[in-house]
C-alpha cells in the first residue's frame, strides 16, 4: 500500500472512523481552477434581492445587498400533504428560494457559481440542491428524467464555493434558477434549525468544461485505468484521434524511458480515437505515458494485490460508514431503533446492517450480499494480509448480526424499510416507520444460499457458524415449502431490490443454495435438488444461437425462462452473476455428474457470449447490456417486473430506444446500454457481468475472460469517456455524489453511467441527483467479490508457477 493510505488506516483505527479523502485530486477542485473567460451576475451586491422568490416550508430573506438566507427548522411534526401516513419515502418537506427568467438562452455558458454559508448546528452534512428549469426545445426536467439538478455536500460553518458545469444541459430557454434542501430529520447532534447563506451567483463560461455526453474523450484528455494494469492483460490508453505518431512508457522515479510503441488509430462502432497499446510491456512498476504533448498521470503495472488493495480498504470504508444502528464518527449517532417488523406477536427492531443507499433505506438481500461479499474477500486475504482479513470479518459479523436478527423463525422474515431520514428513536410517535415482513421464497433461497456460503467461510470455533449452518438448512427448507405450494406465483413487493428477479434467475439462486447445502452437509437430496434446478436454468439458456445479419451465430445468454421469449435484462439492479455462480458450484460439487459436460458446455457459451459483447463498445472496456428482442414489450408480465414506474408510454419508448442501438437482424438489436425509463445506472450490470465473466474464466482457465473482468473495475476507475474515477477517493477526478444524509464516504460507489432520454451513448452530467449519482452499498459488495476472483486467480497462477518450477528443477 501507499504511505498515504497507511497514514490514513492509522488515524482511522483501522477502519473504525471514517477515512479521510485528499479533496486536490476530485473533479470539484479542478472546476475551479478552471479560467472563466466571462460571467454574468445573478445574485452578487449590484442585484435585487427582491426577485427571488420563496417557496415550501420555511423562509427566505436578503440579509444584506447580495446576500440571501434560506433557513427552516430541521424538522417538522407531520409528514408533508401526499406523502404516505407511516412516512415510507418521504421527507418533511422542501425549503427553497428561487429566481424566474423569462426564457433565458444561457447556451453561451457552461457553469453556475456561487458561494454558499450553511450554519447547521451538529448536522454531519449540510447540503443544498442548486436546480434550473429549461422551457427550451428540449425541456428540463421533464417526465421522463431528473436532470436539472444537482446536490452539493457542503463543509458547515464556512463559505463553500461551489460549482456546476452545465456544458451539456439544455439550456435554450431558462425559466428558473432554484436553491433549495429537503428537512430530513435530527440525528441526535443535529440543531433546531438549519441556515444557509448564499451569495456571489454567477452563470459562466469556463476554458475546457468537463464533457458530460458520448464517447468522445476531450482533446487533452489521455484515458486509462487510474488504478493500473495486470502484467499479463492488455494494457491500452484512449484518446481523441491524435496526430502523435508513438508514445513512450516513462518509468515515473528514475524518468528512464522503458518502452515505445506506434499510436495506432481506432474505427469502431462507436467512433473513431487513438489508441496507445503498450501490452507487450511487462515489467512491474509506477510509470507515466507521453504521446506527443500530452502525459498521463501515475499508475502501476502490478498485480491484484499490489493494484486493487487500497480500493479493498475504501471498499471497507464505505460499507462501514453505512452501518444503521451503530454510531458511525463524524456521520450519525446509533439510529432507526424506531423502525419496526412485526409478524405474529413478535415485534423486531429493524436497524442493523447497512444503509441501502444515498438515503438510509435498509434491504436485508442487499445487507446479505455485502456480508458474503466481506467473508468472500476476506477468505482470499487471510494468508497474506491479515489486520485486512481481520478487519474484514469483522464487519462481515455486523452483516451476519442482522441477517440472523430479521428471522422470525418460521420463514418469515424482516426484509425492507424505506427510510429516508433521521428518525428520533422513541417508539410510538409520528416518526416511526414499518419494515416489510414476508416469507417469500425466492428471499429464503438467497439467504440459504448466503448463509451457507459465509459459515463455510468461517474458521471452526467460530460462536456463529453452527448457528448460520442451522439456519441455511431451515431457511432452504421454509424457501422449498413455499416453492413448491405456489411456484414463482409470490413475488417480491414492488419496493424489494429482488422484485426483477426472473424465473431462471430463481432457479439459479436456487440451484446455487442447494449446491451449498450438498457441500455443507454432504446429504446427496441437496445435489439431485441443484441439478434439478439447474436444468430450469439451462433450459432458459440460448444454446442454439441466433443468427445476425453480418453472419455471426450469438449464443450462451440467458431468457427470463424456458419459454425464451424474453432475454434477460437487468436496468440497475443485477445478479446476473448468479447464472456464473450456480453453475461454478455445481461443477465444484460434483464433478463426476453425467450432466457436467453439459454444464461445462453452457459455461462455455456463456463466455463466447461475453467477447462478443466487447466489440460494440471498444475501444472502452465496459460490456454492452446485451441483446434484446423486439417483440419484448408484448409480455406485460415481465415488462413491468423490469421496468419500475412506468406507464403505457414506455412500450412506445422501448421501440425508441431499440432503435438507437445496433441492429443485429429483425428480431434482435444489441444495446450498450440497457433499455430503462425510472431507474438508470449501470456500475452493477458492469461488475455482475464482470463477475459472471471472472468465474467462466477461473472454471474454463480462460485469462480473456478474466480480463475481461478485471477490465470493468477499469471502467469504474477513470477508463470511461469522463475521465473519472467513479469511486469517491479513488484514482483521480472523482467527484461528489448523491448522498445527502451521510455526505462523502471515501470507497461509495455510484449506481453509475447513464443516458439521456432513448439514446444508447454514455451519459455523465455534472449533477448529483438520483438514482445514476446515487451511491449504494451493495455495489461495494460486487466491487469486492469479484476482485475475491482476481485474487483466487493470482493465487492459482503462483501455486502454478511453483509446480512448474519444481517439475522443472527436479
Amino acid at each position: 500500500m501507499a504511505s498515504g493510505i497507511q497514514r490514513e488506516l492509522q488515524l482511522s483505527n483501522m477502519i473504525h472512523k471514517p477515512l479521510k479523502v485528499d479533496e486536490s485530486a476530485s473533479l470539484e477542485a479542478d472546476s475551479l481552477r478552471k479560467q472563466v473567460l466571462h460571467r454574468r451576475a445573478i445574485l452578487d451586491t449590484a442585484t435585487e434581492a427582491q426577485v427571488w422568490t420563496h417557496k415550501g416550508l420555511g423562509s427566505s430573506r436578503a440579509v444584506e445587498a447580495g446576500v440571501l438566507e434560506l433557513t427552516s427548522p430541521s424538522i417538522m411534526d407531520r409528514w408533508p400533504d401526499g406523502s404516505p401516513s407511516d412516512g415510507d419515502y418521504s421527507t418533511y418537506g422542501p425549503v427553497a428560494v428561487l429566481r424566474a427568467f423569462d426564457h433565458e438562452n444561457w447556451e453561451d455558458f457552461n457553469r453556475i457559481s456561487f458561494e454558499i454559508y450553511p450554519d447547521c448546528p451538529g448536522m454531519a452534512n449540510p447540503h443544498i440542491k442548486v436546480a434550473i428549469r429549461n422551457d427550451g426545445t428540449i425541456k428540463i426536467p421533464d417526465v421522463y428524467n431528473r436532470e436539472g439538478f444537482n446536490v452539493i455536500n457542503l463543509k458547515n460553518r464556512q463559505w463553500n464555493h461551489c460549482t456546476m458545469e452545465i456544458p451539456d444541459l439544455p439550456r435554450d430557454g431558462i425559466t428558473e434558477l432554484k436553491f433549495m434542501y429537503d428537512m430530513y430529520g435530527k440525528d441526535r447532534a443535529t440543531g433546531e434549525t438549519l441556515t444557509f447563506h448564499i451569495r456571489e451567483v454567477y452563470i459562466e463560461k469556463v476554458e475546457y468544461p468537463n464533457i458530460s455526453k458520448g464517447w468522445q474523450p476531450r482533446s487533452r484528455d489521455v484515458i486509462f485505468s487510474h488504478n493500473g494494469y495486470h502484467p499479463e492483460h492488455p494494457k491500452t490508453m484512449i484518446l481523441a484521434e491524435s496526430t502523435a505518431a508513438s508514445f513512450t512508457v516513462i518509468e515515473l522515479e528514475t524518468g528512464a524511458e522503458k518502452f515505445t510503441g506506434a499510436v495506432q488509430p481506432a474505427k469502431t462502432t462507436i467512433g473513431s480515437f487513438s489508441v496507445v497499446d503498450f501490452t507487450e510491456f511487462r515489467e512491474p512498476g509506477t510509470y507515466i505515458v507521453r504521446i506527443g504533448e500530452l502525459q498521463s498521470k501515475p499508475f502501476e503495472i502490478g498485480g491484484s494485490a499490489d493494484r486493487w488493495e487500497d480500493s479493498i480498504w475504501k471498499s471497507l470504508n464505505f460499507i462501514y460508514c453505512e452501518r444503521c444502528g451503530c454510531p458511525v464518527h463524524g456521520i450519525h449517532g446509533s439510529c432507526h431503533a424506531d423502525i419496526l417488523a412485526r409478524h405474529k406477536d413478535g415485534m423486531i427492531i429493524f436497524n442493523g446492517g447497512w444503509h441501502d443507499a444515498g438515503d438510509v433505506s435498509q434491504q436485508l438481500v442487499q445487507t446479505a450480499e455485502v456480508a458474503c461479499a466481506l467473508y468472500e474477500m476476506a477468505h482470499q486475504v487471510k494468508a497474506h494480509n491479515l489486520p485486512l482479513y481481520l478487519r474484514l470479518v469483522e464487519e462481515g459479523e455486523w452483516g451476519v448480526d442482522f441477517i440472523l436478527k430479521t428471522r422470525f423463525g418460521d420463514g418469515y422474515r424482516a426484509t425492507s424499510a424505506g427510510i429516508r431520514i433521521w428518525s428520533d428513536g422513541i417508539i410510538g410517535n409520528m416518526d416511526d416507520m414499518k419494515a416489510r415482513v414476508h416469507n417469500n421464497p425466492y428471499e429464503n433461497f438467497i439467504l440459504s444460499a448466503i448463509e451457507a456460503q459465509i459459515s463455510m467461510y468461517m474458521e471452526e470455533g467460530d460462536l456463529l457458524k453452527d448457528k448460520l449452518t442451522a439456519c441455511a438448512v431451515e431457511d432452504f427448507r421454509y424457501a422449498v415449502e413455499q416453492f413448491e405450494l405456489q411456484g414463482f406465483a409470490p413475488k417480491p413487493i414492488f419496493w424489494e431490490h429482488t422484485y426483477m428477479t426472473s424465473e431462471s434467475l430463481f432457479m439459479a439462486t436456487a440451484s446455487w443454495a442447494a449446491s451449498l447445502l450438498h457441500r455443507m452437509t454432504g446429504d446427496e437430496a441437496y445435489a439431485q435438488k441443484a441439478e434439478h434446478y439447474l436444468d430450469y436454468v439451462l433450459e432458459s439458456q440460448e444454446q442454439e444461437g441466433i443468427r445476425t445479419d453480418d453472419g455471426q451465430t450469438v449464443a450462451g445468454f440467458f431468457y427470463r425462462n424456458p419459454e425464451r421469449k424474453v432475454i434477460q435484462h437487468f436496468n440497475h439492479q443485477a445478479r446476473e452473476h448468479l447464472y456464473l455462480t450456480a453453475l461454478s458450484e455445481i461443477l465444484a460439487t460434483q464433478p463426476d455428474h453425467p450432466k457436467a459436460a453439459s454444464w461445462l458446455e453452457a459455461v462455455r457459451s456463456y463466455g463466447s457470449y461475453v467477447k462478443f459483447l466487447t466489440a460494440f463498445t471498444a475501444p472502452y472496456p465496459m460490456l454492452s447490456s446485451g441483446l434484446y428482442h423486439v417483440d419484448e414489450p408484448q409480455d406485460d408480465e415481465s415488462f413491468q417486473h423490469q421496468h419500475l414506474l412506468v406507464g403505457e408510454e414506455a412500450k412506445g419508448r422501448y421501440a425508441e430506444q431499440l432503435k438507437q442501438g445496433h441492429r443485429l437482424n429483425d428480431d434482435y438489436t444489441l444495446k450498450r446500454f440497457p433499455v430503462w425509463f425510472s431507474f438508470k445506472g449501470n456500475t452493477a450490470i458492469v461488475l455482475s457481468t464482470g463477475k459472471a465473466a471472472s468465474l467462466a474464466g477461473l472454471i474454463l482457465g480462460d485469462q480473456e475472460l478474466l480480463a475481461i473482468a478485471e477490465s470493468q473495475l477499469h471502467w469504474v476507475v477513470g477508463k470511461n469517456p469522463f475521465n473519472q474515477s467513479l469511486m469517491y477517493g479513488e484514482g483521480y477526478n472523482f467527484a461528489q455524489q448523491y448522498t445527502v444524509l451521510s455526505g462523502e464516504m471515501v470507497g461509495e460507489l455510484p449506481v453509475g453511467v447513464q443516458t439521456f432520454e432513448n439514446e444508447d451513448i454514455p451519459y455523465w452530467p455534472h449533477m448529483n441527483s438520483a438514482t445514476y449519482k446515487e451511491v449504494w452499498v451493495g455495489l461495494a459488495g460486487k466491487w469486492l467479490s469479484l476482485l475475491a476472483d482476481l485474487y483466487e486467480q493470482e493465487k492459482r497462477d503462483r501455486l502454478l508457477a511453483h509446480k512448474t518450477g519444481a517439475n522443472g528443477s527436479s
